[in-house]
């Protein structure tokens, strides 16, 4: 009896290696009120669900054996809605970036495709690993390259070319997309337009023909394009180089007749973000829009609605009103809108501003219906992905939203979500809440370190842990610059960094060194006693760890003063300290180390290092100065100002 169970049980192993995926991946939702993301009525049925895909629409269907069944009698199931503008690695308030709350906040409210404009090409891959296999839960998420002009918007925060490539000619725009295009993007954003709403002088702006080159290319490999545009005229200049959508919107003058001439020739679309430039000083939330917020966003709000209403600017409420009377009128005229929020910046939630914006387009004119399609089946066409996603039918991907209510008709209804699906998986949206109202970042996958970080093993400029150096400076127009080469040699294996100070009053230039790929996953290095290399240069430079659940204001970071004699350091972990005083560096939450140079406005400052490494064993005998005296934090790059 024994030997027959055991071959029954090999027989069924062997069996399993080539059998199809499992039955609980077909799901029947039956008895719904099907609102396809057309814009058409809704209709009853039943809608079936095999693997990612939709294979069947229809009223009372059969379940197939094995099949999940849902009931949806009474409810109203809606494609997953579409946030064609975000900013994930920014939680919207003061507080550390945490992708996995930003993401779980998207899917709470059934947004199951987000563009995040808040990542550079190095961060593309490590993203993808870590959402693709579900260790992070995830909407699906078109990461996006960044593009602009020297002297541009999204330029002036110091964060480096590598993360908002700046280009100035159309030979130039070609050079930067042959480098993009290889990280595989899903759309490219293009900060096109200077304006800065009067509040502060002028930025540089793009011009067509650098912008159609961007467009030529992007288009060629299949991908999108969606620009910075908030003026009257560089919504021309964009329209006329062929976007596929301007975002943000125009807020200086109200649209004319030659934009929207433009926008139909080009089958250019229109992405408002009003939730950004609503003036925030009255603002007011629904009641589910209250309950859907995590605990230090309602703290936030509380504390604000407990003083005294601040004035609106005059040149916010001008904006305000000439956006929403663009809306009403680039509607009228048959533009496509789709639905983006720029959520990131200050007071802009993830995942409830999506509905708060969809709410706006309904109060502007848009039907319930229309409001709904516009998240669902036109921001889809705004992406290129009409042909896979954005509708309920057979063969669509099987994002989709059971809402209690009827929100095609009553737009409200919105906030009632009772289940979603991301490509046909049902998404634990209690584990979600539990995760948004928690105190703790979010887990991210980990990597041990073997100890060398750059000890010049590579000949392709990327590190010993295949990462890519970067630089940073401190933000504004007129910041440092900092360049770094390795000497191409077969013996000599430094980094030599020399910064060209700006003018700032305490200008800097920084070396980010990614301990994993983007600094995007955690880098574990609690096997080790510090950190070693060989320095050789002249003055104080900085060191400071990228710490994930830290602001980057108490980061833990330490000084070393280096002459021109190269010489040994090794310097211990505990000579790092943070601004908040007291506690240790958390050796498994590392991202990123970075090495800062200083100098005077206008002079310049240069390092020699390498042979760097995680150490074990003793450190030097004198420790390095614990502080960074009187120098700002080097920034991570998280959102834009609007």
């Amino acid at each position: 009896m024994s030997w027959t169970r055991s071959a029954l049980a090999l027989l069924a192993a062997i069996a399993s290696l080539g059998a199809a995926e499992p039955r609980d991946t077909t799901t029947l939702i039956r008895g719904a009120r099907v609102f396809d993301g057309t814009g058409a009525p809704a209709t009853l049925g039943d809608v079936l669900v095999e693997g990612e895909r939709i294979t069947a629409v229809a009223p009372h269907l059969k379940a197939p054996r094995g099949a999940r069944v849902v009931n949806a009698k009474g409810m109203t199931l809606i494609p997953g809605l579409h946030d064609l503008h975000t900013h994930l690695r920014s939680p919207a308030f003061d507080a550390p970036d945490d992708l996995g709350k930003a993401y779980a906040g998207y899917l709470l409210d059934g947004v199951t495709s987000v563009n995040d404009y808040s990542v550079s090409g190095e961060m593309l891959a490590p993203i993808r690993e870590m959402t693709a296999d579900h260790s992070v839960e995830a909407p699906h998420l078109e990461l996006a390259i960044r593009l602009g002009v020297p002297g541009g918007h999204g330029t002036e925060f110091g964060w480096g070319n590598f993360f908002t490539m700046q280009v100035a000619t159309p030979r130039a725009a070609h050079v930067a997309m042959k480098q993009a295009l290889p990280y595989k993007p899903d759309v490219i954003k293009v900060f096109a337009d200077g304006w800065r709403y009067g509040r502060t002088p002028d930025l540089n702006s793009m011009n067509e023909p650098t912008l159609a080159a961007i467009v030529a290319d992007a288009h060629a490999a299949g991908i999108p394009v969606i620009t910075h545009t908030v003026t009257l005229e560089g919504a021309k200049v964009a329209a006329a180089a062929g976007v596929d959508s301007v975002g943000h919107g125009v807020g200086d003058a109200p649209v004319d007749a030659e934009l929207i001439a433009l926008m139909q020739a080009h089958h250019t679309a229109y992405i408002p973000t009003l939730v950004v430039y609503e003036p925030q000083q009255d603002r007011q939330f629904l009641k589910p829009e209250w309950a859907d917020l995590r605990p230090p966003e309602r703290a936030r709000e509380q504390a604000r609605m407990a003083e005294p209403v601040e004035a609106i600017p005059t040149l916010e409420s001008r904006r305000w009103t000439i956006m929403q009377d663009n809306v009403r009128t680039l509607k009228a005229a048959g533009i496509r809108i789709g639905v983006g929020t720029d959520a990131g910046i200050g007071g802009v939630y993830h995942g409830s501003s999506t509905l708060r914006e969809m709410m706006w387009l309904a109060k502007l004119g848009l039907t319930p219906a229309e409001t709904i399609a516009a998240g669902t089946s036109v921001s889809a066409e705004i992406l290129g992905k009409s042909v896979t996603s954005g509708r309920i039918a057979p063969g669509m991907r099987a994002d989709l939203v059971l809402i209690a209510g009827k929100p095609d008709q009553r737009i409200e209804d919105l906030y009632n979500v009772r289940r979603v699906f991301v490509g046909g998986r049902e998404v634990d949206l209690p584990k979600l809440r539990r995760l948004l109202d928690s105190d703790a970042p979010s887990p991210l996958p980990s990597h041990e370190m073997a100890g060398p970080i750059d000890i010049g093993t590579r000949a392709d400029g990327r590190t010993d842990l295949d990462t890519l150096p970067v630089e940073s400076t401190e933000p504004g127009i007129d910041h440092s610059h900092l360049d770094f080469v390795r000497p191409d040699t077969a013996t000599d294996k430094h980094l030599f960094l020399v910064a060209h100070m700006g003018a700032a009053p305490r200008p800097y230039a920084a070396l980010i060194l990614p301990l994993t790929k983007g600094a995007i996953q955690l880098a574990d290095a609690r096997g080790f006693t510090g950190i070693a290399f060989e320095a050789r240069g002249s003055g104080d430079y900085g060191l400071s760890f990228d710490s994930y659940g830290l602001e980057t204001g108490d980061w833990f970071r330490t000084t070393f003063s280096a002459g021109a004699e190269r010489r040994e350091y090794r310097i211990p972990f505990s000579a790092f300290q943070s601004r908040k005083g007291g506690g240790a560096l958390d050796l498994a939450k590392l991202r990123a180390l970075t090495i800062r140079l200083q100098g005077e406005p206008g002079g310049k400052a240069w390092l020699q290092i390498e042979k760097l490494r995680f150490f074990k064993g003793p450190a030097d005998t004198v420790e390095p100065r614990a502080t960074v005296p009187d120098m700002a934090p080097v920034g991570r790059p998280n959102d834009d100002t609007n």
